[in-house]
């Protein structure tokens, strides 16, 4: 839609947290593809950036706050955050630019671009900004995002915790096929919502392209790992904790982020049935989680 002040204005809501991008009209290309569909909402965000193309300001000084020392870096400067899709101390300019306000309410996206030939905007922040936004977003006691897989088993939902390899897609293929929703096989936000603990799906899928933007309440959390036979072992406690913090994205850098996402895990593990579930790549591992 096109806003008062003659821009174009463009809202998405992942894990609840409406997202709105505003972009001169002038720019013919506005488009949206695949999936992104699903998370477009014609509400207006409350969070909002003005997008600008073909302009990266020049940058200097800043109090570094955090480097991943190739991908991307967080600083503060004139009392704004900046987020960078580079390492603070590389000596070329980044592609893509967010500063964001002190009250993480509004900002601005630079991209060095003309946005001719862009034609995606419904994730102008490009990876991996826009999933560093939403740890940031989340931090401020909002929830967590999950290296994970989400299913909706009509109605009951089923979170599957593991890192690269633990069997997060082929857990969303085999519910797939046995007409469950999968959510997302990679990237799953967690929030507390009325009391419950709910999972949202995100547009961040890993090798399994289905995906949901809904939420609902889980039911039952499963660390996985590869196995023999299908058996899920209870975990409790602190090692519960420990578990679902290394299947986490915390905020490193600011410390009563971290302090919130801890509590919130502590939390979660509290209010919800956990198991450590080995399994085999088969259809019987469906009834198994049901019957668990």
């Amino acid at each position: 839609m096109v806003n008062e002040g003659g821009l174009k204005e463009f809202t998405i809501v992942i894990g609840g947290i409406a997202l709105s991008f505003l972009v001169d009209q002038d720019l013919c290309e506005f488009g949206v593809k695949g999936t992104d569909y699903d998370f477009i909402t014609d509400n207006s965000g409350e969070v909002r950036f003005r997008v600008h193309y073909d302009c990266i300001p020049e940058m200097s000084g800043g109090e570094k706050i955090f480097d991943s020392d190739s991908t991307w870096s967080l600083y503060s400067t004139g009392g704004k955050y900046v987020l960078q899709d580079c390492s603070f101390e590389s000596d070329s300019l980044p592609d893509r630019v967010v500063f964001l306000e002190s009250d993480f309410k509004s900002g601005d996206i630079y991209i060095r671009d003309d946005g001719s030939n862009q034609g995606l905007l419904s994730d102008p922040l490009g990876y991996p900004l826009n999933q560093i936004l939403m740890i940031i977003l989340l931090s401020l006691r909002r929830g967590v995002m999950l290296h994970a897989c989400g299913i909706d088993d009509r109605g009951c939902g089923y979170l599957f915790l593991g890192n690269s390899t633990h069997g997060k897609s082929t857990m969303a293929r085999l519910w797939f096929e046995n007409h469950g929703t999968v959510l997302n096989d990679d990237r799953i936000i967690v929030r507390e919502r009325d009391g419950e603990i709910w999972m949202y799906g995100t547009p961040w899928h890993g090798d399994f392209e289905e995906l949901s933007p809904k939420g609902l309440a889980i039911c039952k959390i499963f660390f996985l790992r590869h196995g023999d036979k299908n058996s899920a072992i209870p975990k409790k406690g602190a090692e519960a904790v420990s578990i679902l913090l290394t299947r986490c994205f915390p905020p490193l850098w600011d410390k009563k982020g971290m302090e919130y996402t801890i509590g919130l895990c502590h939390h979660i593990v509290e209010k919800i049935p956990c198991h450590e579930l080995s399994f085999e790549p088969d259809m019987k591992i469906v009834d198994f989680v049901r019957s668990t």
